[in-house]
């Protein structure tokens, strides 16, 4: 077995190093290097929910309706998703380091332009810009640091690279909702100048290149329809939750959306130079990784998006109130992700999984005992332990599948790791609302029915309610119009919270399926996955 030195072009025993370093142990500069990676990632991720929470100021400053701030968070979605594809050609073709710098570069000044813009069209526009570099860094980063660490030492080095995949979308709403309310709401964009400025010199000082020996010509028409069928896809599932599935706009986009991507799947099978090699989906291990972290994501997504609607709706909570009490299970989660590296180095990933979604299923289940009696405290607790095991078992899922990719096609594994998992985010979030919207309507006309006014108990209640409205001053007529909207209203409440409940059991469902699937993993720890060649400059 041979590879390719970057260098000379000349074939050299796999094994062996360059000057970027070897299989054996990363470069003296490896930490910082890290650093640089994650700051990155973080920032870009980041910026995928901190933006959420300050929309109502938004909308206040430029003076547009909900539907047109929408596209503030909807541009940065869309562009950054619909880039994912193509990293994995701009890393091989012009090097990994520069499409890093390159892409923190155009993030950075796209926060900087976000921060002073003046209209919600600008705003919009500058979003775009920003996605532009946010879209690419998550990828590049991933495959950079597949090659900067040897299969024995990826699994730390991913746990490490894992806090900021699930810490930054966690912290995002507590960081939004202070600074809203107690700063300039123009910070969440204009804090990531001076922090990518750092991080753009400490990568440029410390990341090695990475690039692909031989040069691949662009896959234009590839390119074209992967774009536009990610673009439309995620843009016709995102308004599912509003819509539904039914809704003229949803199936056009989302018929246009698969439509694209059925092309663009036809065209990377039959050239010879794909800008996505579909091909890696052959590798068992890798695309069992990929259904197991899709769920996983799904699940993780999913119950981020709705739980607020708990927090903030039903228990009257601020923003901030709502961020403090998300903010354990990001914490621990962070904690959990370098650990789980480090014991998917020593025994692989598959127990590390089953046993990561065992906690994450048992979380699930007992929060489906969700109701608006329940303390905070527990609450928070049946969060961590959720937090406990998603940080066991993302970042060891993935990394086993990763390390079954041939290191030259490493770029591209990443690249498809991610739009995968883009997909899945999004479709979480859709179905999950939607599903959590059904199950609601169902409780409603479910407890309604119950609430038949010839019962005893049910007409006494309301005798009661009417009386106190009429001991107010109120008319006869007035007090029995709000004794029937108050009745009402608790039973819209008690059904919000059972819909959320049934969401629950059907996540914890899909952690149970998650984990018997991790039984079939193969532990490419150590020795188990392919030799690691390092590319150099």
């Amino acid at each position: 077995m041979s590879s390719i030195d970057a260098s000379s072009g000349k074939e050299q025993p796999a094994g062996t190093t360059d000057k970027a370093g070897g299989p054996g142990a990363p470069s003296k500069g490896s930490g910082l290097a890290m650093l640089a990676v994650i700051i990155a990632v973080f920032m870009a991720i980041l910026d995928t929910s901190i933006v959420n929470v300050a929309l109502p100021k938004m909308m206040s400053v430029f003076g547009v309706n909900q539907s047109d701030i929408e596209w503030v968070v909807t541009a940065y979605s869309l562009v950054s998703g619909a880039l994912i594809p193509v990293t994995g050609f701009l890393g091989d073709r012009f090097g990994y380091k520069r499409v890093f710098l390159i892409a923190t570069a155009i993030f950075t000044i796209g926060s900087g332009l976000c921060g002073v813009a003046w209209s919600n069209n600008s705003m919009i526009f500058f979003r775009i810009i920003q996605a532009v570099g946010g879209g690419a860094l998550m990828p590049i980063s991933m495959a950079m640091i597949f090659r900067m660490f040897p299969p024995e030492k990826r699994g730390m080095a991913m746990g490490l690279f894992g806090i900021a995949i699930m810490f930054a979308p966690a912290t995002g709403p507590t960081l939004s909702g202070y600074i809203v309310e107690y700063l300039d709401w123009r910070l969440i964009f204009t804090i990531n100048v001076p922090i990518g400025i750092i991080d753009f010199f400490l990568a440029m000082a410390v990341l090695k290149e990475f690039k692909a020996p031989v040069s691949q010509r662009f896959d234009f028409w590839g390119f074209v329809t992967s774009c536009t069928g990610l673009a439309t896809l995620l843009y016709g599932v995102g308004k599912v939750s509003e819509k539904g599935w039914g809704d003229s706009e949803v199936i056009t986009f989302v018929t246009i959306g698969i439509v694209c991507l059925i092309i663009f799947v036809a065209i990377e099978l039959l050239i010879d130079q794909p800008m996505l090699d579909l091909s890696l989906l052959k590798n068992a291990t890798f695309t069992l990784s990929l259904i197991i972290s899709s769920i996983a994501t799904l699940i993780m997504m999913g119950v981020l998006f709705l739980l607020p609607i708990f927090l903030q709706t039903l228990s009257g909570l601020s923003a901030v109130q709502t961020g403090l009490i998300l903010l354990p299970q990001a914490i621990v989660s962070g904690i959990m992700m370098p650990i789980a590296g480090a014991l998917f180095d020593k025994i692989g990933a598959r127990v590390i999984a089953v046993i990561g979604l065992s906690f994450t299923a048992l979380s699930l289940y007992l929060s489906a005992a969700l109701d608006l009696n329940t303390m905070f405290s527990t609450l928070i607790t049946w969060l961590v332990l959720r937090a406990i095991g998603m940080g066991l078992m993302m970042m060891p899922i993935q990394t086993a599948g990763m390390n079954t990719v041939p290191m030259h096609k490493m770029g591209q594994g990443t690249a498809l790791s991610n739009t995968i998992r883009q997909i899945s985010a999004s479709f979480g979030i859709a179905w999950l609302a939607l599903l959590y919207s059904d199950r609601r309507s169902f409780h409603v006309a479910d407890l309604s029915e119950q609430l038949n006014m010839f019962s005893t108990n049910v007409a006494s209640h309301f005798n009661q309610l009417q009386n106190q409205y009429m001991g107010m001053g109120q008319s006869a007529i007035q007090a029995k119009a709000n004794a029937l909207g108050y009745l009402s209203g608790q039973v819209q409440i008690q059904a919000t919270v059972m819909g959320l409940d049934d969401v629950f059991i059907v996540t914890a469902v899909l952690s149970v399926i998650a984990a018997v699937l991790s039984l079939f993993l193969k532990n490419t720890k150590a020795k188990g996955g392919p030799k690691a060649h390092v590319m150099g400059e």
